[in-house]
């Protein structure tokens, strides 16, 4: 029996979506994110991992389209920085 290498898949490609979150400050309030490099791309939830994988979505629908085209991504240059209120988090995104 002779082993066969498995073979390698394409590359994937993989992007930083860096997220400035604001926690809810009063009973009521949802959370909120937006991205640091497309401020465009926003999201509210009421927890913070529903609001993380809304943003991830729209995200991954952004980044997907200009890549099918063939577009470059118009990113945001440079990325906005959080402000007092926003916690970062930065989430690898594989389209």
């Amino acid at each position: 029996m002779s082993l066969e290498p498995l073979p390698v898949a394409s590359s994937v490609p993989v992007f930083d979506c860096h997220v400035l979150l604001t926690k809810p400050v009063t009973p009521g309030e949802r959370w909120r994110a937006r991205c640091a490099r497309a401020p465009h791309i926003v999201a509210e939830g009421a927890t913070e991992r529903d609001t993380l994988m809304a943003i991830v979505a729209r995200f991954k629908f952004f980044v997907h389209e200009h890549h099918v085209r063939k577009e470059p991504i118009p990113w945001t240059d440079p990325a906005a920085t959080p402000e007092a209120s926003e916690v970062e988090r930065f989430i690898p995104i594989h389209l």
